[in-house]
């Protein structure tokens, strides 16, 4: 069977339809799909980090949802940091919903960070300081390095 004997015998629109049809599917087809990373690839159990700071926005997405949060370092500078966490059906499954966080709540965060050294972690821990409210627990170093 070939491309040709797909393409019906009838009127010009309706081939043109159909190749246009066929011209797009192999257009998605060859479309690149959003990677997803191993654990490890990315991030280090040998960079533990504890920051606190200030939500500046919740990013409800998949294949991982983010936390972004403003956080003051040693010098005094405030820093930008994206905080990891699962997808949302697993944050939906622990009774999280978009609004859990709202941009001004204060959080702690304990987890690990990136192999690049940049301001993004994964989070083990997440808790409201305010309320002592623990909104999120993954799993411990240990667990992590069978990824």
């Amino acid at each position: 069977m070939t491309i040709q004997d797909l393409i019906p015998k009838g009127g010009s629109a309706m081939r043109a339809g159909l190749l246009v049809f066929l011209g797009a599917a192999l257009l998605l087809a060859a479309a690149p799909s959003m990677p997803h990373h191993s654990f490890a690839a990315v991030f280090d159990v040998g960079r533990p980090i504890e920051l606190t700071g200030t939500v500046t926005r919740l990013q409800w997405t998949n294949p991982h949802a983010w936390i972004h949060v403003d956080v003051e370092n040693a010098d005094g500078n405030v820093e930008a940091w994206r905080i990891e966490l699962l997808g949302i059906n697993t944050l939906l499954k622990q009774g999280w919903t978009p609004g859990v966080l709202k941009p001004g709540d204060v959080i702690s965060v304990e987890g690990f960070g990136t192999r690049d050294g940049s301001t993004a972690a994964n989070a083990s821990v997440v808790t409201l300081v305010d309320t002592g409210q623990q909104l999120w627990v993954s799993a411990t170093a240990e667990s992590r390095e069978d990824y």
